[in-house]
């Protein structure tokens, strides 16, 4: 059997989780009357109070957790790093776990965290289509008073505080690019096409190809799903000579097609340009140098947390807030 919550509480009673939040820490905003009603309910269904959440809030204790996706991720990297140098200056011990692309490993996690072990939560989402049940679990964090800041991988439906890069802007100032270098038959890459950010990414790039008058064509937009290899589809759009030029949003894919692309004697960028997303050195000192756009990942994770220790230390009610960030495209060899 679950363990009771104020979700349950405010079901069977009628009030708010405000309300009985405020009742069961005995607040003076609420009348005695709706007091008695809401804890002799919680004392029926042996609610038990997350007391441990209770002395984080106040500082006694300073926990706080981040998911993220990929921990080899260059990008998700930086921002642990930004992360990280934000709490230890203000005093707070961070915890690392990585969801792994895994909606099952992502609940997991969420269950142990609903349980009263962190004052505030970093995430970002695994790229599977967003899960009902992993909001729900995000809600019940919420309803302890948790904070929440969802950074890069945002869900538009789910309410709470959110840090994310410009992602239509960023493909639309791809496309720009490559035109102004002569190119036409532009390919898009999308290993997370299933996400609002892979989404968003799409649309700037269909955009940028209608305002530079390019048809668009829709064997160039290549989705990507889980286990899925690429090698024989560039292969064959490569030697048919239908692009010349490829955008790909994953790091580790952009370099296997840069390897693949010079394996089959194609000149980097005069016959094929590549553009790549997370900015490096694996792009900066790979030959010829990977033209590529930098997430400035590390002030996400810097912004990130000062948000969440607003939150957790001011304790207000304040609107939830979306801070949208502009990406840089690092231009080199490849384009």
């Amino acid at each position: 059997m679950n363990k009771p919550t104020i979700i349950d509480i405010s079901k069977a009673t009628g009030f708010s989780k405000s309300t009985i939040s405020k009742s069961l820490n005995d607040s003076k905003e609420i009348s005695k009357k709706t007091k008695n009603i809401i804890i002799k309910y919680a004392k029926k269904i042996n609610y038990k109070p997350n007391f441990f959440a209770s002395h984080l809030r106040k500082n006694i204790v300073k926990n706080v957790a981040i998911i993220i996706p990929n921990i080899l991720n260059y990008y998700f990297a930086k921002v642990l790093k930004g992360a990280q140098q934000e709490f230890f200056d203000k005093g707070y011990d961070l915890m690392c776990f990585v969801n792994e692309e895994s909606i099952s490993r992502e609940k997991k996690i969420l269950e142990k965290l609903k349980n009263g072990s962190i004052a505030g939560l970093m995430i970002s989402p695994a790229k599977n289509p967003f899960s009902k049940k992993i909001s729900k679990q995000l809600v019940e964090i919420q309803d302890y008073q948790i904070p929440i800041v969802m950074f890069d991988r945002i869900v538009g439906d789910f309410k709470c505080d959110k840090v994310f890069i410009d992602d239509f802007q960023s493909t639309y100032d791809i496309v720009k690019h490559l035109v102004s270098r002569g190119k036409s038959k532009i390919a898009l890459v999308s290993p997370i096409h299933e996400t609002l950010i892979g989404k968003k990414r799409y649309d700037g790039y269909k955009k940028a190809l209608k305002i530079e008058k390019i048809e668009y064509d829709e064997n160039l937009y290549i989705p990507l799903n889980s286990g899925n290899t690429i090698q024989s589809e560039i292969t064959k759009l490569a030697i048919s000579k239908k692009i010349d030029s490829i955008i790909c949003i994953e790091q580790h894919i952009t370099v296997a097609i840069h390897s693949l692309i010079l394996n089959l004697k194609f000149n980097i960028p005069k016959d094929i340009a590549i553009v790549g997303f997370t900015d490096g050195p694996l792009f900066e000192f790979i030959k010829p140098s990977i033209t590529s756009i930098n997430q400035h990942g590390e002030y996400i994770g810097k912004l990130s947390a000062k948000i969440l220790i607003d939150r957790i230390e001011n304790n207000n009610n304040l609107d939830f807030v979306e801070e949208k960030v502009p990406t840089s495209l690092i231009i080199r060899g490849s384009s």
